[in-house]
């Protein structure tokens, strides 16, 4: 399957992030997978995430390691704004979906395993308590992306988070000496 879509909203109902990953399956059909994030799941995948990133860095660029916090920022500023700039943040997330292969409900996560090869997607894979999860695989660029609607959602959500990236500060926000 090959991933089509990202969308990440706060439902305020729920107090959850709701969590919907669109596929285009082996047919060409549109499937989606549908799952809660708690704000506990959100705190702890967010550490995780960035974890990652920065893992991620030192396998790829292993002579740039001792600055994976930086190289980081500067690949999620580049990344976002690549995105803005081809207009994947401003489209419509696709409804006319062929089905939902672990149901239309969505599952609430309660796990988030991540893995991690050197020149490859970071793969997330999400568990539910009970049941089947899903795993999914996000190239450099989708991976900022998703981090930056996880940080909007969370913003609208005001659950006090605090979802930070290291190295991602304003670019010309600093002092030079």
């Amino acid at each position: 399957m090959e991933l089509h879509q990202i969308q990440l909203t706060y439902q305020p109902e729920e107090d959850r992030v709701l969590w919907r990953t669109s596929f285009r399956a082996d047919d060409g059909s549109l499937q989606e997978i549908r799952a809660w994030l708690t704000r506990r799941m959100t705190g702890q995948l967010w550490g995780g995430l960035v974890e990652v990133m920065e893992r991620q860095v030192a396998l790829d660029k292993p002579h740039a390691a001792h600055a994976r916090s930086d190289i980081v920022g500067m690949e999620h500023h580049a990344s976002v704004d690549a995105m803005r700039e081809s207009g994947s943040f401003g489209s419509a997330f696709q409804e006319d979906v062929a089905g939902f292969p672990l149901g239309a409900a969505p599952f609430l996560v309660t796990t988030v395993n991540f893995g991690q090869e050197a020149g490859k997607p970071i793969r997330m894979n999400l568990v539910p308590t009970e049941g089947h999860g899903f795993e999914v695989a996000l190239p450099a660029q989708v991976l900022h992306g998703f981090c930056s609607l996880l940080r909007d959602a969370v913003a609208k959500a005001d659950w006090d988070l605090e979802l930070e990236l290291p190295g991602a500060s304003a670019p010309g926000g600093g002092v030079l000496n």
